[in-house]
């Protein structure tokens, strides 16, 4: 395995602004980050919503810990695909993630569990989607699991406030234009939206077009939102025991990038059936 590579970073920072500061300044904050289009790091949230510091493992485990959960599995730090899922209480997922010596062979991650469906007892306790506008609200992702793992570098298709708990990761982000240089599987694959480029362990001999791509990697704390626009690549790193909550709003899937573009066979196999086009992987 390659070590860590110094990233090629963009020369400008991510803007960052505190929580207070948007609502004092009667901000639209949805209207605000969707309209820039670029990443945004809202800081100091629990000066804002002080309830959102209580959130630890021992409060998931005081809410729901007797709940049964799908975990996913991956025989690397790297969760790139959702193939291998288990089920266990989440009692018993936080006491195994805390051992020394978990189970050789497989890594453990609780991630984008649907907090309508699967948690509504948590629905209460997020606070901050209460400033975002109803009719944008999409789906809440519930996000828990031990240091070390990485969310394999992907694009997503919508906005996403991304509402760091508990615990530290770490965002690695490159505009929607480096889809040209970051190898994306084949819009007729299974899992369209990823590549196996990996920037911090970066194969360029097998990728070389991706030595022009340039990337932001932003640190993001407990009492920050991330704001993460539509078609952004990222790779996403639990640097420690994290927890995390997801806000999705609705966006139009019709956008002038490429990975829309690369996304419309998916769009016509949701329409027409699943047998149109061979998976591939």
């Amino acid at each position: 395995m390659n070590k860590e590579v110094p990233l090629n970073l963009y020369p400008d920072q991510v803007p960052t602004i505190k929580l207070k500061e948007l609502l004092d300044g009667n901000i639209d904050i949805y209207a605000f980050c969707s309209k820039n289009k670029k990443p945004l790091l809202i800081t100091d949230a629990y000066e804002v919503f002080p309830e959102l510091a209580k959130w630890s493992p021992e409060f998931l485990q005081e809410k729901v810990g007797n709940k049964v959960i799908n975990v996913n599995t991956s025989k690397t730090d790297v969760f790139q695909e959702y193939h291998l899922p288990i089920q266990m209480t989440l009692e018993e997922y936080s006491d195994e993630i805390k051992l020394e010596m978990p189970t050789a062979g497989r890594r453990l991650y609780m991630g984008a569990q649907g907090i309508n469906q699967s948690f509504p007892e948590l629905k209460s306790d997020i606070y901050f989607d209460s400033l975002l506008p109803d009719e944008k609200l999409g789906l809440k992702y519930l996000w828990f699991g031990p240091g070390g793992n990485t969310t394999g570098l992907h694009y997503d298709t919508a906005d996403n406030f991304f509402v760091q708990l508990y615990g530290q990761k770490r965002w690695i982000m490159s505009e929607p234009d480096s889809f040209l240089n970051l190898y994306p599987r084949s819009s007729l694959s299974h899992y369209p939206r990823v590549t196996d480029f990996n920037p911090l362990k970066p194969d360029f001999e097998k990728f070389p077009k991706a030595r022009k791509a340039k990337f932001y990697d932003i640190t993001v704390n407990p009492g920050n939102i991330l704001f993460a626009p539509p078609y952004w690549w990222h790779q996403v790193i639990s640097k420690s025991t994290i927890i995390s909550v997801n806000i999705w709003c609705s966006t139009s899937k019709f956008k002038a990038e490429w990975g829309a573009l690369q996304l419309i066979p998916t769009y016509i196999k949701t329409l027409l059936g699943n047998n149109i086009f061979p998976k591939q992987y």
